[in-house]
């Protein structure tokens, strides 16, 4: 080796080793860079998550803003921030962050569910389609995804579609309860009423204490004429709705079908009792009584409408079905002008109670009122769809 050569390579040892000290430098740096945001980006989904748990949304919104921050690239806090707006009702929010996440990583079913939901909420079913479907293209084997997607085309109107989806629910795990529910509304909707019955059977087997299962299910015996059935679903409705009037309400309603309004004055009674004041108690209840008057002329039964419905309808708030069956129960006790009057106040309501201007127009027919007569009584053809060939009441 020549003593130039020797010279050089003296010199550029100590610039390669300085080279390769400050590469080894930069990487350690960089690497302990990398482990603190891995740190601060895996501790804000945590402080996002257990503040989820808590129900703090507005610090969960911060955690997970924060960890977009750190990472924009990465689709799980896109996908965890936008499930909080989903659940605040932050829909246009939602579907930003969903659309980013599904953007970020097209192979994760989450962000497409979560995007359904989010149509759904905002009662767009048709919408909520296509990205339940995309879903289920990635992982056909979701009995849940397979229910939501039938019930979004029942929503939107395809019945044969809903069922369809409610069947392949079910293949995948026959004890959805939902699933069997969706199958029978379908079938329902269908006039396939057998296989609804035996669907919603089902249903109701998994589920006993489902309101809405044995809701519909009494609806159906009753267009079915299955008496005692029909009766039997009521009753249980009543057991099981204790924080409402309603599933009394239904059961009195369905006894008077039956004709056993007695019976139906008894639960109505018992409602009273458990449901003090109520407007849907007191006007089921006047109902019934003025249609027993209506039918067997006894006055007394006026009088029993008259003390349940006075009440409710003195109430400034009281509704239009109220005020037209309290002019009704006047007009049957000939009490023509506070009749005329209850009745005025039940067609600026809304909802309009449906009778209320064909009451109004026997009331000012009665009181010689033959314009405002006619007038009332044009309104409700128009109301209520039919022709104008009814006649005013004398």
């Amino acid at each position: 080796m020549s003593r130039e050569t020797a010279y050089d390579a003296g010199v550029k040892r100590p610039v390669i080793v300085l080279t390769v000290v400050a590469a080894l430098v930069a990487a350690t740096v960089q690497a302990w860079s990398d482990v603190r945001q891995t740190r601060a980006f895996r501790r804000l989904i945590a402080e996002g998550e257990a503040a989820v748990g808590r129900g703090e949304s507005s610090a969960a919104i911060e955690a997970f803003s924060g960890a977009v921050a750190l990472r924009p690239q990465s689709m799980l806090p896109y996908l965890k921030r936008g499930d909080i707006y989903r659940r605040e009702g932050q829909f246009e929010s939602a579907e930003r962050d969903l659309t980013q996440a599904q953007a970020l990583d097209p192979t994760a079913p989450q962000p497409l569910e979560l995007a359904g939901d989010v149509r759904m909420a905002r009662g767009d079913a048709a919408k909520a389609v296509a990205p339940y479907r995309a879903y289920l293209a990635l992982d056909d084997g979701d009995a849940r995804l397979q229910y939501k997607l039938g019930l979004a085309l029942y929503r939107s109107g395809d019945l044969a579609g809903a069922a369809d989806a409610a069947r392949h629910a079910l293949a995948l795990d026959a004890k959805l309860a939902e699933a069997h529910q969706l199958l029978g509304l379908a079938a329902l909707g269908q006039g396939r009423t057998d296989e609804a019955a035996s669907a919603l059977n089902r249903a109701l087997a998994l589920q006993p204490a489902s309101t809405a299962t044995r809701s519909t299910l009494a609806d159906l015996y009753a267009a079915q004429g299955r008496t005692r059935d029909e009766t039997a679903q009521r009753e249980a409705l009543a057991t099981l709705d204790v924080a409402r009037p309603d599933g009394l309400v239904s059961l009195a309603l369905a006894q008077v079908r039956h004709g056993r309004s007695d019976a139906a004055v008894a639960t109505l009674a018992r409602a009273a009792e458990r449901f003090p004041g109520s407007p849907v108690v007191a006007n089921a209840t006047g109902r019934v009584w003025l249609d027993m008057a209506e039918t067997t002329g006894d006055p007394h039964t006026i009088q029993q409408a008259l003390a349940v419905l006075t009440p409710v309808a003195a109430r400034e708030n009281a509704s239009s079905e109220t005020l037209a069956l309290y002019g009704r129960a006047l007009l049957l006790n000939g009490d023509l002008k506070p009749a005329q009057t209850s009745l005025l106040r039940a067609t600026t309501r809304f909802p309009i109670e449906g009778g209320a201007f064909l009451q109004l127009s026997t009331a000012e027919a009665r009181l010689g009122h033959r314009e405002a007569a006619r007038d009332a009584m044009a309104r409700h053809a128009a109301l209520t769809g039919l022709g104008a060939g009814e006649q005013v009441s004398k």
